[in-house]
């Protein structure tokens, strides 16, 4: 899996438009074989265009895609998403990404991805057959 998901970005990296952003701070390859074990390193890639075939893929490794987007076409541009964060104080666009619907999981602030509360729906309980699945955490 290692190999295909290195494979992939690199041929994506060949696609103009798109530069690894950690390549620099990493010190080495991306795919390393260490223990026994291979493994991806964390990967960041900024995109020009959402067009570009890495902005919108997953991979299963610390994998994202960074493109930049006015944020009056952010909603529109970003469809369904199984989760989110907002880092902005403006009350309205707060209030524009509360009211959609089409997120899952919406962290408002500074929340880490890794932090998991069980009492939020995303994250798996009785929540899930009870209510609409969505959960929103605020910092600000």
């Amino acid at each position: 899996m290692a190999d295909f998901i290195d494979g992939a970005i690199e041929e994506g990296l060949r696609t103009p438009g798109a530069i690894e952003a950690t390549a620099k701070y990493r010190g080495g390859p991306r795919k390393v074989t260490q223990d026994g074990g291979t493994f991806v390193r964390p990967t960041i890639v900024h995109c020009d265009s959402f067009a570009h075939p890495l902005a919108n893929r997953e991979f299963l490794c610390p994998y994202a895609s960074v493109v930049p987007v006015p944020q009056a076409d952010m909603l529109k541009q970003i469809g369904y998403t199984l989760a989110a964060t907002v880092i902005t104080k403006d009350p309205a666009f707060v209030a524009q990404v509360m009211a959609y619907p089409h997120i899952e999981r919406l962290n408002i602030g500074p929340v880490s991805t890794m932090k998991i509360s069980w009492d939020q729906p995303h994250e798996g309980n009785m929540f899930e057959f009870l209510w609409q699945r969505r959960s929103i955490e605020r910092v600000w």
